[in-house]
C-alpha cells in the first residue's frame, strides 16, 4: 500500500500538488499557456493507486511539442484549436522515466524570437527577476524551472532557444545534436536546425533527462584528467554587457586550475559560415515543413493561413516576406542549397578546430547581455553605448554552433549583484555525454570557487 499524505494523498499527487500551488504563487511569470491541473492530478492519482506515485517528478513542456489531449499552439492564434493525440517521441520517452506533464509553457511566436514576448499569450518573465524578460524561444519553460514550478522542463532549439533563456534564469539547459533526439511531434521551423532540449536546476538532473530521452549514460571524467578548454579569440567574447565580462573572466580565472588548460582558438570563420548559412536554412526550409507539419496532422489550415494570422508583426513580416514562396524576399532553392553547402563546410571547420587543437569543449558566455526589463521595445537594446538589434544580439553566441548540429550546454555562473549570466559550452558532434561531463567538472570548480592562475 503506497503511503499516503495530506488529505490521504499519495506521494505523486503530493507532488502535483505541490507543484500546482508554486505555480499559482508564480502566476505572474506567465510561464504556461495551458496548465493541466485536472489531468495532472489524475494521472497521479492512477500512479499512487499502482504504487508508481514515489518515482513521479513533474515536467514542463513547451507549447511546440505535442503532449496527447492538451493544446498545441506553438504561441500562435493559428494553431489555437490544434490538439494532438499522441505525445511526441521525446515526451513518451520522459514519462516512462516517471514525469507528469504539468502544462504546456508560454513561448516566443513560432519560436521565431529570443524575448518570449508573446503578444496572445503574454510575456513571460524571468524567474530569477520577473521585471525582466525570460529569454526565448522557450522562455516559459526556463521560467518554470527556474522558478521551482516543475522539477525539469523541455524546449526546442533552432539557434538557441534553449540555451538562452536557460542562461537568462540562471539554469542549466542542453541543446543535443542533431538528431539525437527524436523530432516527430514537434512545430518545425527548421528541419536542420531544430531540435527538442531540455533544461533543470542542476546539471545532475540535466544528464538524467538525456539519459531517459536517448536510453546512453556515460561515465564521469577522471578525477586526475587534465581539460582542455578552447579559449575563441573573435566574436565570441568581444563586446559583452559588463555584468556579463565581469563574470566570464571570473570564470576564466577560477577555470585555470592544474587540471585546467586554456588553448586559444580561431572562431571568427565559424560566426562567418553562421551568417551565411543560418537564417537561410531557416527561411528556405520553413514552408515546405511546415505544410508536411499541417497536412500530417490535420490542422486544415494552410501555412499561408498561420502565417497569416501570427501576432507577432516580426513573425508575420519575416515569415510573411522571406519563408513562404510567394514572398518578395524569399530567398529560393538556389539559396537553400547554398546553405546546405556552407552547412556541411561549416562542420568540417569545427572538426577540425577539435580535432586541431584537442579541446574538450569551446567555452564562451552563452548571450553577451543580461535580461531586458520585461515590456521595453524588443526589437533593439543597449550594449555598452549604443543601440544593438535584440534578436542577433541574442543569438550571436549560440547560432553558429546550432547551425552545425553540436552539442552545447549552458551552465550559471556565479554573480553577484546583477541578473543571471550563463557560460555556454560547445561539444564536438555526437561528444554529448562526454561534453556533459565536461560541464560537471567545471561546474563544480566554479561552485567551489577554486581559484588558480588562468593561462589563455
Amino acid at each position: 500500500m503506497v503511503g499516503q499524505g495530506t488529505a490521504g494523498r499519495g506521494p505523486a499527487q503530493e507532488t502535483v500538488a505541490a507543484a500546482l500551488e508554486r505555480a499559482a504563487a508564480v502566476a505572474h511569470l506567465n510561464a504556461f499557456i495551458t496548465l493541466d491541473t485536472e489531468g495532472a492530478g489524475a494521472e497521479a492519482a492512477r500512479h499512487d493507486r499502482h504504487g508508481g506515485g514515489a518515482r513521479r517528478w513533474c515536467l514542463a513542456v513547451k507549447d511546440n511539442v505535442h503532449v496527447a489531449g492538451l493544446p498545441n499552439t506553438a504561441g500562435t492564434p493559428g494553431l489555437a484549436g490544434f490538439v494532438p493525440a499522441a505525445d511526441a517521441p521525446v515526451v513518451a520517452a520522459l514519462r516512462a522515466a516517471g514525469a507528469i506533464v504539468l502544462g504546456k509553457t508560454n513561448m516566443h511566436e513560432l519560436a521565431l524570437g529570443v524575448t518570449s514576448g508573446n503578444p496572445t499569450f503574454g510575456a513571460v518573465g524571468n524567474g530569477a527577476d520577473p521585471a525582466l524578460f525570460a529569454g526565448g524561444s522557450s522562455g516559459g519553460t526556463a521560467a518554470a524551472v527556474a522558478s521551482g514550478v516543475v522539477d525539469a522542463g523541455l524546449g526546442t532549439d533552432t539557434g538557441g532557444s534553449v540555451g538562452i533563456p536557460a542562461a537568462l534564469n540562471g539554469i542549466y539547459g542542453l541543446r543535443p545534436s542533431a538528431g539525437r533526439y527524436p523530432s516527430a511531434g514537434v512545430t518545425p521551423l527548421s528541419v536542420t536546425r531544430d531540435t527538442p532540449g531540455p533544461m533543470a536546476r542542476t546539471l545532475e538532473r540535466l544528464a538524467a533527462l538525456d539519459a531517459f530521452v536517448t536510453g546512453r549514460a556515460g561515465a564521469a571524467l577522471p578525477p586526475d584528467r587534465t581539460l582542455r578548454l578552447g579559449l575563441p579569440r573573435h566574436v565570441f567574447t568581444e563586446d559583452l554587457e559588463a555584468p556579463v565580462r565581469a563574470a566570464w573572466e571570473a570564470a576564466v580565472q577560477r577555470l585555470g586550475t592544474a587540471r585546467t588548460v586554456w588553448v586559444p582558438v580561431d572562431t571568427g570563420h565559424l560566426v562567418e559560415f553562421d551568417a551565411r548559412a543560418g537564417m537561410h536554412l531557416v527561411l528556405g526550409e520553413f514552408a515546405a515543413a511546415f505544410d508536411r507539419y499541417l497536412a500530417g496532422h490535420r490542422i486544415g489550415r494552410s501555412t499561408a493561413e498561420v502565417v497569416g494570422a501570427a501576432a507577432d508583426p516580426a513573425v508575420a513580416e519575416l515569415l510573411g516576406a522571406a519563408a513562404l514562396p510567394t514572398g518578395p524576399a524569399y530567398p529560393g532553392p538556389a539559396a537553400l542549397r547554398g546553405a546546405v553547402a556552407e552547412r556541411r563546410a561549416m562542420q568540417a571547420a569545427y572538426a577540425e578546430l577539435f580535432a586541431a587543437s584537442g579541446v574538450d569543449a569551446i567555452l564562451c558566455p552563452t548571450v553577451p547581455v543580461c535580461a531586458r526589463p520585461l515590456h521595453r521595445n524588443e526589437m533593439s537594446l543597449r550594449l555598452n553605448g549604443r543601440d544593438v538589434p535584440t534578436f542577433p544580439t541574442l543569438i550571436r553566441n549560440t547560432s553558429p554552433s546550432a547551425t552545425a548540429g553540436l552539442p552545447s550546454v549552458t551552465v550559471p555562473l556565479p554573480v553577484e549583484g546583477s541578473p543571471p549570466v550563463g557560460l555556454q559550452l560547445v561539444g564536438p558532434r555526437g561528444g554529448d555525454r562526454g561534453l556533459l561531463a565536461v560541464a560537471a567538472r567545471i561546474d563544480a570548480l566554479l561552485r567551489r570557487g577554486e581559484a588558480g592562475e588562468a593561462r589563455p
